[in-house]
């Protein structure tokens, strides 16, 4: 192989250094917000939103905002390949 396939340039390492502390404060958040502590706000069956009690909705709205965080994620690691 030659020297060239080893070669990283140093703004490709920014890149994925953002990508990757953005996915891991992401999921941080997301890992809080469905702990105990903060998932007891959220232990309720009513209010009831678009027909799923307010506990199920808490629970999808956070994996619905973790998908849309890893496809920021996503894009700002492989943008410029």
């Amino acid at each position: 192989m030659s020297e060239q396939a080893f070669f990283v340039e140093k703004e490709d390492l920014e890149y994925e250094r953002k990508g990757s502390r953005f996915v891991l404060i992401l999921t941080v958040i997301v890992l809080l917000m469905n702990t105990v502590l903060f998932y007891l706000f959220a232990n309720r069956a009513e209010p009831f939103v678009m027909g799923l009690p307010f506990c199920i909705f808490w629970t999808v709205l956070w994996i619905c905002i973790e998908f849309v965080g890893l496809v920021v994620a996503y894009e700002l690691e492989f943008k410029r390949r």
